[in-house]
C-alpha cells in the first residue's frame, strides 16, 4: 500500500511539473514569430523606454510618449511606443508608463508580430515598467514575458476608452491603424522613425498581398477569410486587406475612421483613444489622425517638401559585403520618395540613432581641406595640405552623449598653437574627458566649430566613420577602411535641392544592352579618372562607383549633355572621326561634341546616343584581353542593329 501511495504521489508531482511548464499562448505565438520573421531568442536584447527619444510632449497636457528601437538582426526591427510616462520628459526619468505597445517586423518578407504590455488599466499590480522584458524571456525568473505581456487573446479583446461617443470603448485591434505597413509615420513621430532608419528602409508601405514581401500579420489566416479561426489574430490579414481594398473605392475602416466624427457604412468612428486609468484625462494615448492632419495643415513637412522627414532613405546596411551603400541611383527605382527629385545637388546623412545629420554643402564650405573629420578620428588639419600656402584655421570640437540624456559636451580645443603644422583635435585628445562628461558612455557624434579671433563662425556636424564617398549623389562606407574589427555605422540619407526631372536634368546610370555570355554583360558607362580627357569604359555594375552616375542635362531643342557626377566633367567625343575615343572633359556649352541626341528604339526600352558634333553613336568597342574594361567609342550606325550601340537608362 505504501508503494502504491508513493507511486500515486510521484504521478501527482509529475503532473504538477508538466502543468507548471505548460507552454502559454504567448510563448507559442513568440515561437511562431521567431520562425516566420527569422530571428533567434538570443538576438532579442532588453530595451528601456528611457533610452529612446520623446516623440510627444506639449499641446496635450500630460502627454509624455517615448519610442525605442532595436535592430534585432539584419532584416528584423523591434519598435515600442511607451505612452504617458510619469517623468517630465527632461531631467526626471520615467519609472512607468500607462500603456506600451511593441511590434517586430521583418522588412524583407513583410512578417509582423504585435504585442501589448499589461498596463495599469488591465493589471494594477503590474504597471508597465520602463524596463521592457524581452518577448522571448520565458525563464522561471520574474518578471518574465508572461508577467509583462498580454496573451494574444487578451491583446485582441482589450478595450480602450474612446470619445466617440464619449465614455465608449473600442477593442485594441492593432491593424485598424497599422493597415498600410508596420509603422504609423505621423508628423510628430516621423523624424524619430527616420533617425532610427525605419522610413524608406525597404519595407512595404501598402498591404498588397500579391507582392513579394507584402506586409502581413503572423498568426493570421489568408486575407480573404473574415473568420479568425482558432488564433485570436486570425482575421487581421483580412482586416488589413479590407482596409486597403482599392477596387471598391472604400476609404478604409482603419485610421480614416479615427479621424471621422460620424459613422460611414458598416463602421463607426474611433475618435481619440484615452489611457485606461484616465479615460477623461486631458490627453489621449493615441490621438485621432485628424489631429495630425490639423498639425500638418499650414505647418509644412508634406512629403514633397525638401526638408520633409519622410524623405529619409535607409537602403543598405554595412553587413554582408562589408559596405554601406546609400546612393541615389541605387535608391531611385526602389523608393517613391525619389520621384520628387531629378538630380540632387546636396546630400544630408545621419548615422542611425544619433540625430546628428551632416551634409555635403556645410562640409564643402569649411575653410580648409581636412586630413580627418569624423567621430572615429576626430579632426586633423595640416598646413601642408592647403593650397597656395594657406594655413589651417583654429578648430574646437564637441561630442554628443547617448540617451537617456543626448546632450553635447565640450567644446574642446586641444591645439591652440598657431605656429605648429596645423590644428590637431584628434579624438584621443578629448575622448576620455568627453566620455566622463557622458556618464562613462561612449559619445555617438562629433561636431566642429570654426574659430576666428575666438568667435565661432561656423559649426559643422561630422560623419561617424571614414567615408569612401560623400557627394551629392550618395554615401559609401567600407568596413575595411575603419580599422581592425571595426564596422561602419548604418546611415540614413536625404537628397535635397533637387533639379527638376521634368524640364532640367535627372541622375541615372547608363547600361550597355550588349551581352556576350558568359564573359560580358551588365556593363555600365564608367569614367576611369577625374582628370580632363580621361577615357570612359564599359565596366561591371557597382553602386560604389560614383563614376557610373550621370546627370543627363536637357538642353533647349531636345539635345542632352551627360555630366559625370564624380569627375565634374562631360561626356565628349574626342573627334569627329569614326571610332573616336569617348572621354570626359571640362564643360563647354558651345562644343557640339559634348551634346547628344537620345533616340528611342521602337519595340524596346533601349535607346541610342547620337553625338551631335560627329553624327556617330556611343558604342562599346571590341575588347581583347579584358572584357570587364571594354573601351567606349563613337562609331557610325550599324545597319545590323548592334547591341553594342544600344543602351538602357536606369
Amino acid at each position: 500500500m505504501k508503494r502504491i501511495q508513493g507511486l500515486f504521489t510521484a504521478l501527482l508531482l509529475s503532473a504538477a511539473a508538466v502543468t507548471a511548464h505548460a507552454q502559454t499562448e504567448l510563448q507559442t505565438y513568440v515561437q511562431r514569430c521567431q520562425t516566420e520573421l527569422q530571428f533567434q531568442a538570443s538576438e532579442v536584447k532588453q530595451m528601456n523606454c528611457n533610452s529612446g527619444p520623446q516623440f510627444a510632449l506639449g499641446g496635450r497636457t500630460s502627454v509624455n510618449d517615448f519610442v525605442v528601437h532595436q535592430r534585432v538582426n539584419q532584416n528584423v526591427d523591434m519598435v515600442a511606443a511607451c505612452r504617458w510616462g510619469n517623468g517630465n520628459g527632461q531631467d526626471v526619468l520615467n519609472t512607468k508608463f500607462v500603456s506600451l505597445e511593441l511590434l517586430v517586423h521583418n522588412r524583407v518578407n513583410g512578417g509582423t508580430c504585435f504585442f501589448a504590455a499589461k498596463d495599469v488599466g488591465s493589471d494594477t499590480t503590474k504597471p508597465v515598467s520602463t524596463v521592457i522584458v524581452p518577448i522571448t524571456n520565458f525563464s522561471s525568473t520574474h518578471p518574465n514575458a508572461n508577467d509583462y505581456w498580454l496573451q494574444p487573446t487578451q491583446m485582441a479583446t482589450k478595450q480602450m476608452p474612446t470619445d466617440s461617443p464619449p465614455g465608449s470603448t473600442e477593442p485594441l485591434v492593432c491593424v485598424r491603424c497599422h493597415s498600410q505597413g508596420p509603422y504609423i509615420a505621423s508628423k510628430r513621430i516621423a523624424p524619430f522613425l527616420a533617425n532610427m532608419g525605419l522610413l524608406n528602409d525597404g519595407h512595404h508601405t501598402l498591404a498588397d498581398f500579391t507582392a513579394n514581401g507584402h506586409y502581413f500579420v503572423v498568426g493570421s489566416r489568408e486575407y480573404t477569410n473574415p473568420d479568425p479561426g482558432t488564433h485570436p489574430l486570425g482575421n487581421w490579414n483580412y482586416l488589413i486587406n479590407r482596409n486597403n481594398d482599392y477596387s471598391t473605392g472604400r476609404c478604409s475602416s482603419s485610421c480614416h475612421a479615427v479621424a471621422k466624427d460620424w459613422p460611414e457604412g458598416s463602421f463607426k468612428p474611433i475618435g481619440n483613444l484615452f489611457p485606461p486609468n484616465d479615460p477623461k484625462g486631458a490627453g489621449a494615448v493615441l490621438p485621432s489622425i485628424s489631429a495630425d492632419i490639423a498639425e500638418l495643415w499650414g505647418n509644412g513637412m508634406e512629403p514633397w517638401e525638401d526638408d520633409s522627414a519622410w524623405h529619409w532613405i535607409n537602403l543598405d546596411e554595412p553587413v554582408g559585403g562589408g559596405v554601406e551603400v546609400e546612393t541615389f541611383t541605387a535608391s531611385k527605382s526602389k523608393f517613391p520618395v525619389t520621384q520628387f527629385c531629378g538630380a540632387p545637388t546636396w546630400l544630408e546623412a545621419n548615422a542611425v540613432d544619433t540625430d546628428a545629420p551632416f551634409n555635403t554643402t556645410a562640409i564643402a564650405l569649411m575653410p580648409n581641406k581636412l586630413r580627418a573629420f569624423n567621430l572615429r578620428d576626430g579632426l586633423v588639419c595640416l598646413n601642408s595640405d592647403q593650397p597656395g600656402g594657406q594655413k589651417c584655421s583654429d578648430y574646437q570640437v564637441s561630442y554628443k552623449c547617448p540617451t537617456p540624456y543626448p546632450k553635447w559636451v565640450g567644446p574642446y580645443n586641444k591645439d591652440i598653437n598657431g605656429a605648429d603644422d596645423g590644428d590637431h583635435e584628434e579624438r584621443s585628445k578629448a575622448w576620455t574627458e568627453a566620455r566622463a562628461a557622458c556618464g562613462n558612455k561612449d559619445p555617438i557624434a562629433m561636431r566642429a566649430d570654426v574659430l576666428w579671433a575666438g568667435s565661432v563662425t561656423q559649426t559643422v556636424n561630422a560623419p561617424a566613420d571614414r567615408l569612401a564617398q560623400f557627394s551629392p549623389t550618395g554615401l559609401v562606407c567600407r568596413n575595411s577602411d575603419q580599422g581592425s574589427g571595426q564596422t561602419c555605422s548604418n546611415y540614413a540619407v536625404r537628397y535635397r535641392n533637387c533639379r527638376d526631372a521634368g524640364s532640367d536634368a535627372y541622375l541615372a546610370r547608363v547600361k550597355s544592352a550588349w551581352t556576350n555570355p558568359p564573359t560580358f554583360g551588365d556593363r555600365y558607362l564608367t569614367t576611369t579618372n577625374s582628370v580632363d580627357g580621361a577615357e570612359t569604359r564599359a565596366q561591371g555594375n557597382n553602386y560604389q562607383y560614383p563614376s557610373q552616375d550621370w546627370v543627363i542635362e536637357k538642353l533647349p531643342g531636345g539635345n542632352v549633355r551627360l555630366y559625370d557626377s564624380w569627375s565634374g566633367k562631360y561626356l565628349t567625343a574626342n573627334s569627329t572621326s569614326d571610332q573616336a575615343v569617348v572621354s570626359v572633359r571640362n564643360g563647354d556649352i558651345a562644343l557640339t561634341r559634348q551634346q547628344w541626341v537620345i533616340e528611342t528604339i521602337n519595340g524596346s526600352g533601349d535607346v541610342r546616343f547620337r553625338n551631335v558634333g560627329s553624327g556617330r553613336y556611343l558604342t562599346v568597342g571590341n575588347y581583347t584581353t579584358d572584357p570587364y574594361y571594354a573601351p567606349i567609342i563613337s562609331q557610325s550606325l550599324s545597319t545590323q542593329n548592334w547591341a553594342s550601340q544600344r543602351w538602357v537608362i536606369q
